[in-house]
């Protein structure tokens, strides 16, 4: 059975469908939006396929929750779809596979409830890293699901050029939305605990402790750097390769500088006092912590990665791109980073403030509003497909 957790008796102006509140990219962007969107007068059902993870204690003021009580998200497409008859939001928008397929076959089944599907990573990327349902089933039942959806958005233009292809989306449907700065509420301040990390100069990454991330890469990179620089590397993060990670760091003889922190709330307060923030990714779409690392003023090593890197450094003028998967490339660009005066954090973030605007939770915002609008405009001029 569905389980709201705050009740409306009016119709949605929109659904935000996620699959759970872990605490990635993606379901970040979804509680933003749905906060902001809210603040702007629309009115927003979050809707949830299981109620689990790091993010449901959020505070989300005038946003209705809904969870759905699913025991797997990609079993939650007939609590979506009773969800969707039920309320009959005015427009739907979905973030993240999962929640994507199943915002897909409820248009076929819902047909009056326009749907918005939001792309956040790279669709075409190494066997190892792409979702076991690619890998199985490949591409074809993603392409049905998407024939009847109103728009498809990719959180970069390589991410929504990419899906577009991919699912054949006709291009007048396709647009990039980016995902969008968090405002600051964390401390800025480190606690006890954490200061005697930066004794050292830090060469600092977040992200989930996946494959993806490809942070055994950056350990490789890391133990041929610790040869010649004194250097701690710190991972903000939790994951399933936690373990191998630890091993690896102890085999390759740096298990003594390497610092796996697991997820902090006070990320910035680490990007504002690293030496370099790296980000070794083998595919991304639009990452948000490369976009908080811009904000905080932090230099940057990335992986030139497909898909967001590139873009978000303005080809490499912001910050240093290398090849995927290559530890010795990735090493010399941090050493040659190092070689650098380091102009500081406030300068960096200073020479950035104009190019950073596009992100800004305002001016992203208004996109959402924007497209939403538009949708539920559309909807209302079309005939019923038969």
């Amino acid at each position: 059975m569905s389980h709201a957790v705050s009740s409306s008796a009016r119709r949605p102006d929109l659904a935000i469908f996620i699959p759970s509140y872990a605490a990635g990219g993606a379901e970040r962007v979804a509680l933003l939006m749905a906060r902001a969107l809210a603040e702007r007068g629309m009115r927003i059902d979050l809707v949830v396929s299981c109620a689990h993870g790091g993010l449901r204690d959020e505070e989300l003021s005038g946003v209705n929750k809904v969870e759905l009580g699913a025991i797997n998200e990609l079993l939650a497409t007939p609590r979506w779809v009773r969800y969707l008859k039920r309320a009959r939001p005015r427009c739907a928008i979905s973030m993240i596979h999962t929640a994507n397929i199943a915002s897909g076959i409820g248009r076929y089944l819902v047909p009056d409830v326009p749907v918005i599907v939001s792309q956040h990573y790279a669709i075409r990327c190494e066997p190892d890293a792409q979702w076991w349902f690619r890998r199985w089933l490949g591409f074809g039942p993603e392409r049905f699901a998407y024939r009847r959806i109103e728009r498809l958005t990719g959180c970069s233009q390589g991410v929504a050029n990419d899906a577009a292809d991919v699912f054949d989306v006709p291009p007048h449907k396709v647009l990039a939305l980016p995902n969008p700065r968090h405002s600051q509420e964390a401390s800025l301040e480190l606690t006890a605990g954490q200061q005697p990390l930066f004794d050292r100069p830090v060469l600092l990454a977040v992200g989930r402790l996946t494959p993806q991330k490809d942070f055994g890469m950056l350990l490789r990179s890391f133990a041929d750097l610790s040869s010649r620089h004194d250097l701690n590397l710190v991972i903000l993060g939790e994951g399933p390769e936690r373990a191998s990670l630890e091993k690896q760091a102890r085999e390759l003889g740096v298990a003594h500088r390497v610092f796996l922190l697991g997820f902090v709330d006070n990320a910035e307060a680490f990007m504002r006092r690293a030496r370099i923030f790296v980000m070794s990714s083998r595919n991304e779409g639009l990452p948000m912590v490369l976009i908080e690392a811009l904000g905080a003023g932090a230099a940057i090593v990335s992986t030139d990665c497909h898909f967001g890197p590139r873009e978000l450094l303005d080809d490499g003028r912001l910050g240093r791109l290398t090849p995927v998967e290559d530890a010795k490339s990735f090493a010399a660009a941090v050493e040659a980073e190092l070689a650098e005066p380091d102009v500081g954090h406030g300068v960096r973030r200073a020479e950035r403030a104009d190019w950073l605007r596009r992100f800004d939770q305002d001016v992203v915002t208004s996109q959402y509003f924007d497209l939403v609008q538009e949708v539920i405009k559309e909807s209302g001029r079309k005939p019923r497909p038969a």
